[in-house]
């Protein structure tokens, strides 16, 4: 069975077929976060199995869920010692969960970008985005990234300025809540260097089916 979720945010619909992974927003499809960072670090898996990649992927869903299932119903989970390392991240730090699993839309220029971030988080009366990572290593660069998108994405959508970022870093054995830099030059710039890719990509097909034109005339 075909999973959609639907939000509307200001004026616009952001829908997201799960089945496919793809949004659209308003009726137009829109790359994620994901796709765009992908352009950025094409090869952070190299050398990673799918197997491996497979069990991360299955593991880092279940400490999502279990995160989301106590913040929106207050369901502890039984089972994951991630969970309870994110509850003493939370205690030790004293930053309170508003909202989770949160959908964006960022417009910029001809190119939007969609997705949805973890956590948004209060710390010290000041609003902060938080992402969870259950990987081996926590890779700050990209995580920076991320947030950074996110953090345009946000404050666009919902008029209200995000003052820090952070990663929860959670594993069996590893607890660790991170400050990132803020960064709107540099995330700019990762916008403005994925639009510029575009187009010499659809300039290079142009190219391609004219010179199949002009030999087919020949």
């Amino acid at each position: 069975m075909k999973q959609i979720e639907k939000w509307k945010i200001g004026n616009d619909e952001l829908v997201y077929y799960d089945d496919t992974h793809t949004y659209f927003c308003n009726g137009v499809k829109c790359i994620s976060v994901t796709q765009l960072l992908k352009f950025k670090f094409p090869r952070k898996y190299d050398g990673v199995s799918d197997q491996v990649l497979n069990k991360a992927a299955e593991r880092g869903n279940k400490v999502h869920e279990s995160i989301e299932m106590y913040c929106k119903y207050g369901i502890p989970s039984e089972e994951l010692e991630e969970f309870r390392n994110f509850m003493f991240l939370k205690k030790m730090f004293g930053f309170e969960v508003k909202a989770n699993e949160v959908p964006i839309i960022l417009k910029y220029k001809d190119l939007i970008v969609c997705g949805r971030l973890d956590l948004v988080l209060l710390e010290n009366e000041e609003l902060m985005l938080g992402d969870i990572k259950s990987t081996s290593a926590l890779d700050k660069e990209y995580l920076a990234y991320q947030l950074n998108l996110y953090r345009l994405a946000y404050q666009q959508c919902y008029g209200v300025e995000i003052k820090g970022l952070r990663g929860v870093h959670l594993r069996k054995d590893v607890r660790k809540y991170v400050q990132l830099p803020i960064n709107e030059e540099l995330t700019y710039q990762l916008l403005d260097a994925y639009i510029g890719h575009k187009e010499r990509i659809t300039e290079l097909f142009e190219y391609i089916e004219h010179k199949e034109r002009m030999m087919s005339y020949e």
